[in-house]
């Protein structure tokens, strides 16, 4: 991703409800993926392709002094 991008999520629940969550403002986060679950080995490759229905293995980390903000 591109630094000061916008990233938007979109998934599927197993019980069918719909929850919506709308925020903006600036995050200072980090993003990795991983080639397993041990979450041991990130992935440094670019770009990484992965297949429809692969398993894929990300660690997404806040940077925030803000206690309040998860």
């Amino acid at each position: 991703m591109e630094n000061n991008s916008t990233l938007e999520v979109i998934y599927i629940t197993k019980n069918n409800v719909i929850q919506n969550t709308t925020a903006t403002g600036s995050y200072n986060v980090s993003m990795s993926f991983y080639d397993s679950d041990s979450f041991s080995q990130p992935v440094h490759q670019s770009p990484y392709y992965v297949d429809l229905n692969q398993n894929l293995f990300a660690q997404v980390s806040l940077h925030s002094t803000d206690p309040n903000l998860l």
